[in-house]
């Protein structure tokens, strides 16, 4: 069974473009192909902190870390 998918554009700096162009070499990847994975983890840790400001904040077990 085959799963449909939708297309998703988004502008991105050139910087970020050729970072990730270079991320897709070293992965063997395409960039569409990395692009959904990062895509998926990052709506994942989302779906964890339940907020971008949760997502975004500094975590307490970081702090603890360095004392």
């Amino acid at each position: 069974m085959s799963e449909s998918k939708a297309f998703l554009t988004i502008r991105v700096d050139a910087e970020l473009k050729h970072e990730l162009a270079q991320a897709c070499e070293i992965e063997h990847r395409t960039i569409s192909s990395l692009s959904r994975l990062l895509l998926e983890y990052a709506w994942s840790q989302y779906l964890k902190a339940g907020s971008i400001r949760e997502l975004l904040s500094p975590r307490e077990e970081s702090h603890l870390l360095k004392e």
